[in-house]
Parts: C-alpha cells; sequence; structure tokens
C-alpha cells in the first residue's frame, strides 16, 4: 500500500499545474503588447587590461626555456613591485622550426597579463617592461566591474520607469489603459569594454617613453522586456 501510494504522489508531481502554465489566457477585451526598453548611461572607463609577452630563440629547447624563464622571473619581480598593479602568467609554449636545409631553431613564448584600476601606473609599467625586451600584444580599457554593479540599480529603475511611460502612452494611444504589466525579464548592466587595441612589437632593449592610451567614455545599459495587459476605460 506505501508503495502504491509513493508511486501515485510521483506521478502527482510530474504532472503540470495549471497554476504555474507558462500562458495564461487574458480576459476578454484584453490587449496584449510586447515592450522592450533600454537606459544608458555614459560611463567613464577606469580599469586597463595589458598583456606582454617574452620571446626567445635558440637552438635548443633547453636553452629557450632557459632564457624565458630568466626574463620572466624578472619581468614578474618587477610588475610585483608595482603596488596598483595585478600581475599573472598566462600561456607558456615552445616549438620547433624544422627544416631539411637549416639546422632546427627553436621558438618560445611566455605571456605576462597586467591589470589594473590605474591605468596611469600600469602605463608606465608597460615602458619598463618593454625595456626589458616584452613585447607589448595589446591593450584593453573598459568599465571596472564595481562600477558596473553600482550604475546598475540606477539603471534598471530608469529601464522600468521608461517601460511604463511607454505603455501608459501607447495605451493612451489606443483609448485604453494599463491593466497589468507581467513576465518582466531585466537584464544586467552591459557595456563598458572597447576591442583590445593591438600594439607594435618593439624591439628588444629598446629605449622610448612608455605607451600613451586614452580610455575615453563607454556606453553602458541595462535592457528590459515585459508583457503588458490593456483594457477598455471604464466609463
Amino acid at each position: 500500500m506505501r508503495a502504491f501510494l509513493s508511486s501515485m504522489a510521483a506521478l502527482v508531481l510530474l504532472m503540470p499545474a495549471p497554476a504555474l502554465a507558462a500562458d495564461t489566457a487574458a480576459p476578454p477585451g484584453v490587449t496584449i503588447i510586447r515592450l522592450t526598453e533600454k537606459a544608458e548611461r555614459m560611463m567613464a572607463r577606469d580599469h586597463l587590461r595589458a598583456g606582454l609577452a617574452v620571446e626567445a630563440t635558440g637552438p635548443a629547447a633547453a636553452q629557450v626555456q632557459a632564457e624565458i624563464n630568466r626574463r620572466m622571473e624578472a619581468a614578474l619581480a618587477k610588475a610585483k613591485s608595482v603596488a596598483t598593479v595585478k600581475a599573472e602568467t598566462g600561456g607558456y609554449s615552445v616549438y620547433p622550426q624544422r627544416d631539411s636545409a637549416r639546422p632546427t631553431v627553436w621558438h618560445g613564448q611566455q605571456t605576462l597579463n597586467l591589470q589594473s584600476d590605474a591605468p596611469a601606473d600600469l602605463l608606465t609599467l608597460m615602458g619598463d617592461l618593454q625595456q626589458q625586451g616584452l613585447n607589448t600584444q595589446g591593450l584593453t580599457f573598459e568599465v571596472k566591474e564595481e562600477s558596473l554593479r553600482e550604475a546598475q540599480d540606477g539603471l534598471t529603475a530608469d529601464a522600468l520607469a521608461q517601460l511604463r511611460s511607454r505603455a501608459e502612452k501607447v495605451a493612451a494611444d489606443l483609448g485604453m489603459s494599463v491593466q497589468q504589466i507581467r513576465d518582466v525579464t531585466v537584464g544586467n548592466a552591459e557595456g563598458g569594454g572597447r576591442p583590445p587595441m593591438p600594439m607594435m612589437m618593439r624591439t628588444a632593449g629598446a629605449s622610448a617613453p612608455p605607451p600613451v592610451a586614452e580610455p575615453g567614455d563607454a556606453q553602458v545599459s541595462v535592457t528590459v522586456q515585459a508583457e503588458v495587459w490593456l483594457a477598455p476605460k471604464r466609463q
């Protein structure tokens, strides 16, 4: 008997509940519209990411690896000496270039990824690392996550207010009134980054000023969507 009741309970749980149905039929006379609104704000790009690489070439893999290890150790120590910069190493690869007419040549590379909320400090550090022989692979300015989260609630409120205002305007144009706003979808704050800026590779040991880069502003937005029920105005 207990097994039978358990089986019946399982079947009941598997059955769709009418109250949870995805589509609820609108009452007679109700018109359904679907609206999308976006609130936008310009924000300063306050975070900088950069990628650099140690590269080496030689007749033997061990020699290439030793050279990369030595130079990366020095570069990492330099990067860690700047308190406002976060550093981490990336990919590491060593591979042969074979030619039947020439001796095999080994190539190697290891990347160093840097990021900072103080772009000027990072750009100065990049200049120092370039003089140590590291090649710059790219720069990316973006709005930091903390700034996006702080702006998100305000943008959401603005987008919802715009959606309600538009719903009321559409209803008025149709001689109706807003009965209900349903199935609201709210997105997260988006934007803030821009495509990485490729950098020219610099000859190892060349003396030159640090890179110059202007972050500019980013357009950050939150999008909301909703289903709106419109009903005839009461006489």
